[in-house]
């Protein structure tokens, strides 16, 4: 059975949380086409950082969304590495460029991390067809 019914409540809150924060990030990009990000030690401004956050912040989430409702196999395991690249990235980050963005990591890194556990947790749900 696929749909919004048989996702478990926690899946459920991840995928609200996940629309809002892909919904957030296209108004950002809208107003501010060119901020700066960091990516894995390199700091991206315009159309490479545009493109970086549109395919781990817009892209990733949808496609793991799809994949939730669908309850397509591979969809925890991309779920955990879209994820995994978070923490990583932030990792680097709050060493490389915490003068740039200063506390404005923690919270992207903490998302990410309880993102990450939930899919982990409850990663059975997409191979139970």
């Amino acid at each position: 059975m696929t749909g919004w019914k048989p996702i478990p409540i926690s899946l459920k809150i991840l995928s609200v949380v996940l629309l809002l924060w892909t919904l957030m990030t296209i108004g950002v990009l809208i107003k501010m086409p060119d901020r700066e990000i960091a990516f894995f030690g390199l700091l991206l401004k315009g159309t490479s950082a545009s493109i970086i956050v549109l395919l781990l912040d817009v892209i990733s989430p949808l496609l793991f969304l799809y994949a939730l409702w669908n309850k397509l196999k591979w969809g925890a395991k991309f779920g955990l590495l879209y994820n995994g690249i978070f923490i990583l990235n932030s990792i680097v980050a709050l060493f490389t460029y915490f003068d740039v963005f200063g506390n404005g990591i923690y919270f992207p890194l903490g998302a990410s991390a309880v993102f990450f556990l939930v899919i982990l947790s409850k990663r059975k749900y997409f191979s139970s067809i």
